[in-house]
């Protein structure tokens, strides 16, 4: 597996990252692909780092990257071997690369060609382009059929078990549900129902962190709900719904007048530092590989899980 070695290297730089360096010896050109800016407060920063010939790391410097996706950095060694590119979370101030390490690769002749796959994924060829299952409507926690286009679970519900599988994914990232009111307008609200790990074969076994989540039936009761990730979202209880949506959510259908889905599914990958924050007043992290809108259909219709953005990408060419 080829992110054996990355792991090497980064065992090695949380033992013996510098801070201390010199003046640069050569400059680092990046072109970044897909790659967002990053809100400060609630996102971190990025920070590039170089790794040297021992297997330490070494930083470039925390960046704003502006809307032309490139950066040049100035490297403060000679001959890097790897250059890697870091979110640190908010308020990070110590010399060695964070957990979550986005995308980074080898330089070979003086070019690293960056990618996600061994760094946020465990595999270095895992496959994020193809669908990872489906997901039915059901409101398990209500104990009735009259809302179950309000409630949103990935399972079978013939045979009670999870019917998606994805990529496993390193320290630091874990991936996150969001149901999505009005995509690409205005009125756009995203709605998280819970974070969740596959097991190491991908599959998923295990109820989210959201447990029965604060809009369901048996709100935050862990016992709710099938032991597979999903949602409800039906009754307040005492909680302010974002963007004023009316409860229970209506997840079927499509609007009257565009002919589109009024709601879709997001599965994101998320840094691991924001592991505590509220679901009610989260956004979603940059890194959505799925996706589907809900459209019209029966609530035990199997609705396919799409692949949705492309993760980041990028090049980094040393220059002397």
């Amino acid at each position: 597996m080829l992110f054996k070695p990355y792991t090497a290297v980064f065992l090695a730089a949380a033992l013996g990252a510098c801070s201390d360096e010199g003046p640069g010896m050569a400059s680092i050109n990046a072109t970044f692909q897909n790659l967002s800016v990053l809100d400060a407060a609630t996102e971190g920063s990025y920070e590039g780092w170089v790794i040297d010939a021992d297997g330490v790391a070494h930083s470039t410097g925390k960046f704003v990257l502006d809307g032309s996706g490139m950066h040049t950095f100035a490297s403060p060694i000679d001959e890097p071997t790897m250059f890697v590119l870091t979110v640190e979370p908010p308020g990070d101030n110590d010399a060695v690369p964070s957990d979550q390490k986005l995308i980074g690769g080898p330089i070979t002749n003086g070019t690293a060609s960056l990618t996600s796959l061994g760094f946020v994924s465990v595999d270095a060829s895992a496959d994020f382009s193809t669908s990872p299952g489906t997901h039915v409507l059901l409101t398990p926690t209500t104990g009735t059929a009259t809302d179950d286009d309000g409630g949103i679970w990935l399972i079978d519900p013939g045979t009670g078990t999870a019917t998606v599988s994805l990529p496993a994914l390193n320290a630091g990232w874990v991936y996150e549900g969001w149901v999505v009111y009005g995509p690409g307008t205005p009125m756009q609200t995203a709605i998280s129902y819970g974070k969740y790990e596959p097991q190491s074969d991908g599959t998923l076994s295990a109820r989210d962190s959201d447990a029965a989540g604060p809009l369901s039936g048996a709100p935050g009761d862990l016992a709710a709900g099938p032991p597979v990730p999903g949602g409800d979202f039906v009754m307040a209880n005492g909680e302010t719904v974002p963007g004023g949506i009316a409860l229970p959510f209506d997840f079927n259908g499509d609007d009257v007048i565009t002919g589109d889905s009024e709601w879709m599914h997001v599965v994101s990958i998320e840094p691991s530092f924001d592991e505590g924050e509220a679901s009610l007043n989260a956004v979603p992290f940059q890194l959505k590989p799925f996706g589907n809108p809900f459209g019209d259909g029966g609530p035990t219709d199997m609705r396919t899980i799409g692949a949705l953005d492309p993760l980041p990408t990028g090049t980094a060419t040393i220059t002397n």
